[in-house]
């Protein structure tokens, strides 16, 4: 884990709700998160994890409380589609450095290391619309890297991806912290987050759980909370 000798905050959520046509889908969650660590949202499909993450991005606008972000954003939504623009996926691509870099030069060097990053490289030129759901959200990852974000949302980035590409996935977000990017991911899969600093998990918009891997071994009754089975790892752990 990455943590600069300033103990740089990167995100810092203070009492935040919200709500949706008045009604509250998230309550009360606080937490903090450096230069260089990860957080894991674990929850079952409606808890809230989506609108957290949305809210951190700014998304949402029904929210209360304290939202602070230092740095640039980097988000891949559960459909990739949310955040293609470009019609082929080179285009995706330029479309976000644009924004931030000027140098021709750059550009081409940092669109080629993405696309080689998520081995898409022969999907350069191709139309988006031609691509399968996983080519599309590795396009999807490449784009919200390309720009080298210093916190990276994923929301349930494995929904589409094999178990080679999980992997693939999880190396490529070790390598990002390790150079200093925030990472938080919401997943209601709970396999080989082990390395993980920090795990939050919700329970119909509840935080019931805020704390390390080590700690939430420990309180495996915390899933139950939540109306999730305890995870096969966990069972088989002493």
């Amino acid at each position: 884990m990455y943590i600069s000798p300033e103990r740089r905050k990167i995100l810092s959520l203070k009492g935040v709700s919200i709500s949706f046509n008045g009604n509250r889908v998230v309550s009360n969650v606080s937490l903090v998160l450096h230069q260089g660590e990860s957080l894991a949202i674990i929850g079952l499909n409606g808890s809230g994890k989506t609108s957290l993450l949305r809210s951190i991005a700014g998304i949402i606008e029904e929210v209360s409380g304290e939202i602070l972000v230092d740095g640039r954003i980097g988000m891949v939504f559960q459909n990739p589609d949310l955040s293609l623009f470009g019609t082929t996926v080179e285009e995706n691509l330029l479309f976000l450095l644009n924004g931030c870099e000027d140098d021709e030069e750059i550009i081409s060097s940092k669109i080629k290391k993405s696309l080689e990053r998520f081995s898409i490289s022969k999907l350069r030129k191709r139309d988006i619309l031609s691509l399968s759901g996983g080519e599309r959200q590795r396009v999807a990852l490449a784009a919200a890297t390309v720009v080298s974000p210093d916190l990276l949302l994923l929301d349930e980035p494995f929904s589409m991806l094999d178990r080679c590409e999980i992997r693939n996935l999880l190396d490529i977000l070790h390598i990002m912290k390790q150079r200093g990017t925030s990472i938080v991911l919401s997943t209601n899969r709970f396999s080989e987050l082990s390395d993980f600093d920090h795990f939050l998990v919700l329970g119909d918009g509840s935080m019931i759980f805020y704390g390390s891997w080590e700690s939430l071994k420990k309180n495996r009754e915390i899933f139950a909370l939540a109306g999730m089975p305890v995870p096969f790892e966990l069972e088989l752990s002493c």
